[in-house]
């Protein structure tokens, strides 16, 4: 007599053996929120390009809001703690100024959605610019600009406005890769390769420099 065969194990429900990692899932909500802006954002599309269910998706994070606010605290995180470590170095403020700049456009080639999504945050006032996330564009900028000031004191930046200095290196960060189709059109060709990652990276660190004043 032939031996029965087992039935196939039933996969219990819970938490999945491999998880996908929170920051594949924050990378996909960037994606989709700076694309289609909060409102129109689906939790359908961000679980489907993450590889999971729209349930897990709102397991892990509890609701849409939430997942929004956390795409923006992590992006504006990273760029904060870079500005912070460029505040706190002990070299030149030309050479941190110089590694802060290539620090952050890195960033922005690699994850350029991120980009956009400050962009269209601060433009819509959304959820996170009105409120508590305000508090973390102010810290960031702050330390940004009391960098600025104490290169000038130490007579190694010439500007005569910090904020107004900071401001247009936000501008020189971001605009680029914020709207990057059309970066892309008006120097016909792609912006994303290797040889252009570094042409960028060249280019913005000779603009910081200048406004900046260093000599």
């Amino acid at each position: 007599m032939a031996p029965s065969k087992k039935a196939p194990k039933q996969r219990r429900a819970g938490r999945p053996r491999n998880p996908v990692p929170r920051d594949v899932l924050l990378s996909a909500a960037v994606t989709a929120f700076a694309d289609q802006g909060y409102a129109a954002a689906s939790l359908d599309r961000i679980a489907d390009d993450a590889g999971i269910r729209k349930s897990s998706l709102l397991h892990r994070f509890g609701s849409k809001e939430a997942l929004y606010l956390e795409s923006l605290s992590t992006v504006l995180g990273r760029i904060g703690e870079m500005v912070a470590a460029a505040a706190a170095g002990s070299g030149s403020f030309p050479d941190r100024l110089d590694d802060l700049s290539a620090l952050i456009t890195d960033y922005f080639v690699d994850e350029h959605r991120a980009a956009r999504l400050l962009f269209r945050e601060v433009m819509d006032r959304g959820p996170f610019f009105s409120g508590e996330g305000a508090q973390l564009f102010d810290l960031v900028l702050g330390t940004a600009v009391a960098f600025v000031e104490a290169g000038v004191a130490a007579n190694e930046f010439d500007t005569a406005d910090p904020a107004d200095t900071v401001m247009s290196i936000t501008g020189v960060h971001l605009t680029y890769f914020a709207v990057h189709e059309l970066s892309e059109q008006v120097r016909g060709e792609p912006i994303f390769t290797e040889e252009a990652r570094e042409r960028r990276c060249r280019e913005v660190v000779e603009q910081v420099r200048r406004l900046c004043g260093v000599k």
